[in-house]
């Protein structure tokens, strides 16, 4: 069997009286693409920030490679019925590392919207990424003692920049380029972190048919170059369809389904929440 890589239990995040995400469970093994997909304000983003350490969850555990990285079960009373089934041996226990931590560990995320560094160049944006991996201190780079690990991530982002098609443009502004290759740039920047678990929120956005469709097959193919297991947010579900093992399905905040691709297209909850009817 797969290694699992990312384990999310009884997951509740919420902001004042609004339960942004509600008692979410879900699994991802090593090597699969996984979609959470779901209707606009359904809480995917959220599920994101929590796994990110972005947001410390209000309730529940998320574990990665079987260590936990979120864990909060308060005593307090919340504004809402708790009816999920923490294990009594989670309870009282609080774990919440820092993002940093957490990218250490091996999980890395681009997000919805695009976060560059807009006054550095393509390589630039690139060499950043890696400042978590360095080994040398702040002495020692800023004397330039140490040339060969400098050389070495130079080499690694050049290489980095041709995988994902952007080797020519290496020496351009970041923001100065097409909003398609400034999506290429941030999933090449969260490659240089070295991650296990790469999380894409929405990667085609603002992509016509022609760069979605040359995006499913760059997923792919990272996928296998970097030995990656991956965890997607799209609302182009032609590419959800095409790429993804496995798919859960939230709505409200809830997860109203999960099953493979097929299961999921013939699903009366999922048809129900995409299309504003009832489910029976």
């Amino acid at each position: 069997m797969s290694q699992n890589v990312l384990k999310v239990e009884n997951l509740t995040m919420q902001f004042g009286g609004v339960v942004a995400v509600y008692d979410l469970c879900m699994e991802i093994n090593e090597g699969e693409i996984v979609a959470l997909i779901g209707p606009n304000g359904a809480g995917k983003t959220t599920a994101f920030n929590c796994i990110t350490s972005v947001y410390e969850p209000t309730n529940g555990r998320i574990s990665f490679m079987g260590k936990p990285i979120a864990q909060n079960s308060p005593h307090k009373k919340m504004h809402f019925t708790y009816a999920g089934t923490m294990p009594d041996a989670f309870r009282g226990k609080h774990v919440h590392l820092t993002p940093d931590k957490v990218t250490k560990l091996g999980i890395a995320r681009t997000f919805q919207n695009i976060r560059l560094f807009g006054s550095m160049t393509v390589l630039e944006n690139v060499m950043t990424a890696m400042h978590l991996r360095r080994k040398s201190n702040m002495f020692t780079a800023t004397l330039h003692l140490n040339l060969a690990e400098e050389h070495y991530m130079k080499n690694k982002a050049l290489k980095l920049l041709e995988t994902v098609g952007l080797l020519d443009v290496q020496d351009e502004i970041a923001t100065s380029l097409p909003y398609g290759k400034q999506r290429l740039l941030e999933i090449a920047r969260a490659l240089a972190t070295d991650p296990k678990l790469l999380l894409l929120d929405e990667p085609a956005a603002g992509m016509n048919p022609q760069e979605t469709d040359e995006l499913s097959a760059f997923i792919k193919r990272i996928k296998d170059q970097f030995n990656l297991t991956i965890l997607v947010i799209e609302h182009h579900m032609n590419l959800v369809m095409e790429i993804s093992d496995r798919i859960y399905v939230v709505d409200f905040g809830k997860l109203i389904a999960e099953g493979t691709p097929a299961e999921i297209q013939e699903n009366p909850a999922v048809i129900a929440a995409y299309l504003g009817g009832e489910d029976e």
